[in-house]
Order: C-alpha cells, then sequence, then structure tokens
C-alpha cells in the first residue's frame, strides 16, 4: 500500500465517521423529548375552587348539586396526586412547580393546560 492509498483512506475513514457523528446527532436532536415540564398546581386548585363556589353561590342550586359539588372538591386532591404521580412517566421529564421556576427555555414545556383538560376544569375568562 503506497502513501497515497494510505491517505485515501483515512480521508475515506474520517469523512464516514464524520457523516455518522452528525446524522447521529440530527436525528437525537428531533427525537429528543422535552427534559423538564412545569405544571401549575395552584392555578388548578384556584379553578376548581372557582367550579365550587360558582355551585355553592348559585340560587337555583338545589342541596344535592351542593353536596356534590362539596364532595367532588373533596376528592379532587388526591385525584390531581394521583395524576401528578403519572405525569413524569407520561411526559418523559421532570416535572416541576411552575412557582419554583424562574425563567423559561426551549426543553421547558407547561402541562399545565393538559392537566385542566384532562380534570375538567376550565380557565377563567
Amino acid at each position: 500500500m503506497t502513501r497515497l492509498d494510505a491517505a485515501r483512506l483515512i480521508a475515506i475513514n474520517a469523512a464516514v465517521s464524520l457523516a455518522i457523528v452528525a446524522g447521529a446527532a440530527l436525528w437525537m436532536q428531533h427525537n429528543q423529548k422535552p427534559t423538564f415540564g412545569t405544571l401549575d398546581v395552584a392555578e388548578l386548585y384556584r379553578l376548581k375552587e372557582a367550579q365550587v363556589a360558582a355551585v355553592l353561590v348559585k340560587r337555583d342550586s338545589g342541596d344535592a348539586e351542593r353536596i356534590l359539588a362539596i364532595q367532588r372538591a373533596a376528592i379532587f386532591g388526591a385525584e390531581l396526586s394521583k395524576l401528578i404521580d403519572t405525569l413524569p412517566e407520561e411526559c418523559g421529564c421532570l416535572v416541576l412547580v411552575r412557582g419554583a421556576v424562574l425563567g423559561s427555555g426551549a426543553q421547558l414545556v407547561d402541562l399545565t393546560p393538559a392537566v385542566r383538560l384532562r380534570l375538567g376544569l376550565e380557565p377563567r375568562p
């Protein structure tokens, strides 16, 4: 093997290695799930409180409807805790309480809207 053949072989190996590394980096960048998610737990509790208060102060609400609203409020905390326990596995991310996050980044996803929908909570207008 001549020096020219050796140089060609090294150049081909370097080009193939570079292509593999660049392709893997691009693939990982496009397929990477968010690293961190946020959840505004305080907002969820405020929305639930507003739902219950709306039923309790409504003039034409019957006693049965008021009792049902209070019962739903009582189980809300356990329901939310159960949902919070499953969130990290579902999103493949570390879930942070929104109040503890001072900034935002490209890898930060707000999970609050999806959790609001799952719990049947409507945001205030």
